[in-house]
């Protein structure tokens, strides 16, 4: 890849200054997201997140808390965290290979993208670790069955229960101890008998004509002496209007601003339909709209600032299938995942609690060391993990896979999966990780 010219460089520097911490705080609703909250949640789901007894409970819970970036789609981690100076990946990469001159040169031959300025900034504050070579035994080319492997971190036969929903089954019955925020809930978050709660974002549209939804409100009110089962129908009704009212608003301006001013696709609709979301949790289907993570972290952050009692959550970007065109189209998810972070981090940052965060991000797997005839890479096995935030121990962990040592002409993994894994549970979650990784795996000094 040709390096950025001085004015796209000069673009992006200008939005990174104006992405600060106020804007990306409103774009989860800023100070009224509690209350706006508060409705989409109902009461009893609400006082759970911040009630005094959500408060007494976070006595026994990990001071900190995790945040789960997966990127779908199956990010190039060769040209996120580049050996720029190992003569065999110019050699393999070609035109695809990120020129020297626009690396952003980090320690040992590595560097990043030139679209992590934001990620840069980190790590040399030492809040960003990078872990080489990740993966496991046996991968296999599916974007499907290796999610499934990271999510369950059961490799050989995923069940379906996700590691960290066994957590929640063996450690409590509260599903807001671990929210999702987007359009699906990962099986990361699902247990046998308890899940993760869900948190839309995107535009919250009432179907139907303005006369229809006339119609549908007068449903909604409820007549005395009527039979219970109608007069919990139209509880329910009622509350949905509710949140339309309050949580609505906020969500539709959310989708429709553009702070960084990254446009989407002219073949995909914003982060709220349905067709977006099938592209964000599928991992293909171009890009998504140029604040979808930042949204949703922004409304984790106001989530932790506002003091709730959630220990995990969970977002996610995809659209890293970047089997043609790479060049351009990770660049500009990159571009969404450095600024997001980053300005998370920043934000979260002043608060006890908010200070003890901890940000992991992986994807299903890396790409082929090899550049197609596309100007694009095909699917891979080992790639690199990223974990920042203020508790975190900045630096490289694991060692970096060979580019000339390889299988069926992909990196070979160096560390396993849940190593990583059993690093959350053990000095962010603070549990033994063992009944829930089925097996001992070491810990890395990373937190």
């Amino acid at each position: 890849m040709p390096p950025l010219q001085p004015a796209a460089l000069d673009t992006a520097t200008e939005a990174r200054r104006r992405f600060n911490r106020r804007k990306f705080l409103a774009l989860g609703g800023g100070a009224a997201a509690a209350g706006v909250l508060g409705a989409a949640l109902g009461p009893q789901a609400f006082d759970a997140l911040f009630s005094p007894a959500a408060a007494a409970r976070g006595a026994t819970r990990s001071p900190r808390t995790l945040v789960l970036v997966t990127l779908y789609g199956g990010n190039d981690g060769l040209n996120t965290v580049i050996p720029y100076q190992d003569p065999a990946y110019a050699a393999a990469r070609g035109p695809l290979a990120i020129d020297p001159s626009s690396v952003l040169a980090l320690d040992d031959g590595f560097g990043l993208h030139p679209s992590m300025p934001g990620m840069k900034a980190l790590f040399d504050d030492k809040r960003l670790a990078i872990v080489e070579g990740v993966g496991f035994a046996n991968p296999n080319y599916s974007h499907f069955e290796s999610m499934d492997i990271w999510q369950s971190a059961e490799p050989t036969s995923p069940s379906g229960s996700g590691w960290l929903g066994r957590w929640l089954d063996a450690t409590g019955s509260d599903p807001l101890r671990a929210v999702g925020i987007g359009p699906t809930m990962p099986v990361a978050l699902t247990g046998a008998k308890v899940q993760g709660a869900a948190i839309p974002t995107g535009k919250l549209l009432l179907p139907g004509t303005a006369s229809q939804q006339a119609l549908y409100a007068a449903m909604a009110k409820a007549t005395r002496g009527e039979p219970a089962l109608l007069a919990g129908s139209a509880s329910a009704d009622a509350n949905l209007l509710v949140v339309d009212r309050t949580l609505g608003p906020i969500l539709n301006r959310t989708v429709d601003s553009d702070p960084l001013h990254v446009k989407a696709s002219d073949s995909v609709a914003l982060a709220g339909s349905s067709a977006a979301a099938l592209a964000i949790a599928n991992g293909g289907g171009g890009l998504s709209s140029g604040n979808v993570l930042a949204t949703q972290l922004s409304i984790v952050a106001n989530l932790i600032l506002a003091g709730a009692a959630t220990e995990v959550y969970s977002v996610e970007l995809g659209g890293f299938d970047t089997h043609a065109a790479q060049a351009n189209t990770q660049s500009e998810l990159l571009t969404q995942l450095d600024t997001g972070v980053s300005a998370f981090v920043d934000a979260v940052g002043a608060t006890e609690r908010g200070s003890e965060t901890v940000v992991l991000v992986y994807t299903e797997f890396g790409r082929r060391v090899s550049a197609n005839a596309s100007a694009g890479t095909d699917h891979g096995w080992a790639n690199v993990v990223l974990v920042a935030g203020h508790p975190v121990k900045g630096g490289f962990y694991g060692d970096p896979p060979s580019l000339t040592n390889l299988s069926e002409g992909n990196l070979v993994y160096t560390t396993d999966f849940r190593s990583v894994y059993a690093t959350m549970f053990d000095q962010v979650l603070g549990v033994d990780p063992k009944g829930f990784l089925g097996g001992t795996f070491p810990t890395l000094p990373l937190v």
